[in-house]
């Protein structure tokens, strides 16, 4: 086994049947010392479909997640620093909304879901918010290590339940595994 931990990345997104793509990825391995004190931060971000703007908000949260992460207090855990960062992510993108023509209807504004991990020494840690899964393969089969926030009117509609810029506040799912 390696002494130190080594990272392949490969990346993919595709618009679908929609005009826009509105995904947005990314990942933030830095060079040392913050490599050691802060990890490798890693982010996956969807528009809502029913927006015309959300692919603003996920190029804005990926980014910002991936940037301001690293500018937090060494002296925060990991959890603190990614969580205060995505709260302010969630707020910005709210006052966006607010201020935009769609402040009467969420539903089109600057919203997006975000999956973001940040692994750190021997430990992955896991941030969600919305239906961007992420899943852990090993052993050759897939987990699935994050909930959708989704609620279920009937067995054919549902909407999200969950977001960034969605409310003014925002609750993050976390969890932590050994990598």
């Amino acid at each position: 086994m390696p002494s130190h931990l080594e990272i392949a990345v490969g990346q993919y997104s595709d618009k679908g049947r929609k005009e826009t793509n509105q995904d947005f990825y990314g990942v933030c391995i830095p060079k040392e010392p913050q490599l050691s004190s802060k990890g490798v931060a890693i982010a996956l971000a969807d528009g809502i479909s029913s927006s015309d703007v959300s692919q603003i908000a996920s190029e804005t949260a990926v980014r910002s997640f991936l940037e301001d992460y690293f500018c937090t207090s060494d002296a925060w855990s990991v959890r603190k620093s990614a969580q205060r960062v995505l709260m302010a992510i969630n707020s910005w993108l709210y006052a966006q909304t607010q201020k935009s023509q769609y402040r009467y209807d969420k539903d089109r504004g600057y919203v997006c879901t975000l999956s973001g991990m940040v692994i750190k020494s021997t430990i992955a840690h896991i941030f969600h918010v919305g239906d961007a899964r992420i899943y852990r393969f090993r052993d050759k089969a897939l987990e699935q290590l994050t909930n959708d926030h989704r609620f279920w009117v009937s067995q054919d509609q549902s909407y999200l339940s969950r977001a960034l810029g969605i409310n003014p506040q925002v609750e993050i799912d976390y969890l932590s595994r050994p990598v």
